[in-house]
């Protein structure tokens, strides 16, 4: 079995239906089984959900920048306030 492989297929997966990472989280062998057609012993369900996760924060290091630029772009809208709400979540005030 190609771990990268299927730590690819998961994150694409998952970029595809954000809806699954649910499902990743509450039952990680079972998702990836779903998603890949693989079954995965328990030290190749680690390596992957390590894997998928390393890939997903690596994604995601800048949410504060994001959210600060969001809370930018809704400053002067209706949605004003919950730019404050993201920044303070994310570590930007």
């Amino acid at each position: 079995m190609d771990i990268q492989a299927i730590i690819a297929q998961i994150s694409a997966a998952l970029a595809d239906a954000p809806e699954k990472i649910k499902d990743f989280v509450t039952d990680p062998k079972g998702a990836i089984e779903d998603l890949t057609g693989h079954s995965v012993n328990d030290d190749d369900l680690s390596k992957i959900v390590d894997g998928v996760k390393d890939g997903i924060s690596g994604g995601v290091d800048n949410l504060g920048d994001l959210a600060g630029n969001l809370g930018d772009m809704l400053e002067n809208s209706p949605l004003g306030g919950i730019a404050d709400s993201l920044g303070g979540l994310f570590g930007k005030k």
